[in-house]
């Protein structure tokens, strides 16, 4: 594992179709989600960089066509500590 990615939606169906494009896309694991606030869940994901990259865009263009896309991020190369949060 070299990355993380995450993705913020509103909603649960919008963060079940990024879970789910994520997957599709790339070869990628969904370590778990979060909810964030305000109907907002993050979808973590993990993974070889490149896959990680392309499953969040990949997932970014499918929630944007349902619902709404709050945020994005991939941490590459994390900090072996990381490993302890999921």
């Amino acid at each position: 594992m070299n990355a993380y990615g995450y993705i913020e939606v509103v909603g649960l169906v919008p963060a079940v179709e990024a879970a789910d494009a994520a997957l599709k896309a790339a070869e990628v694991q969904v370590v778990g989600k979060e909810n964030t606030g305000k109907a907002m869940i993050a979808v973590i994901i993990k993974g070889e960089i490149g896959a990680v990259r392309t499953a969040v865009n990949a997932a970014e263009e499918a929630v944007n066509r349902i619902g709404k896309v709050v945020n994005t991020n991939i941490i590459a190369k994390p900090d072996a500590s990381l490993e302890n949060l999921y």
